[in-house]
């Protein structure tokens, strides 16, 4: 992936995070509800699937997408 996809990527995390009230580093598990619809909200414009076989809410994988976007991995 070139590197300007990569920080358009980077970007439009922080951008999540800051929309919803949370940092980079913060558990999901420490999120409140309003800031769990909020992210779902994001996921639902996005038209983000959770992965196949996953065992986990669409929310938390979305969350965990953000956060190793917004830290560049």
């Amino acid at each position: 992936m070139k590197a300007r996809h990569v920080s358009a990527y980077r970007i439009g995390a922080l951008e999540i995070l800051k929309m919803i009230g949370a940092n980079q580093s913060q558990d999901f598990f420490t999120l409140s509800a309003s800031q769990i619809s909020k992210l779902l909200e994001c996921a639902d414009v996005r038209h983000y699937r959770r992965p196949a076989g996953a065992n986990g809410s669409r929310a938390r994988y979305f969350f965990q997408t953000v956060q190793r976007r917004a830290n560049g991995k």
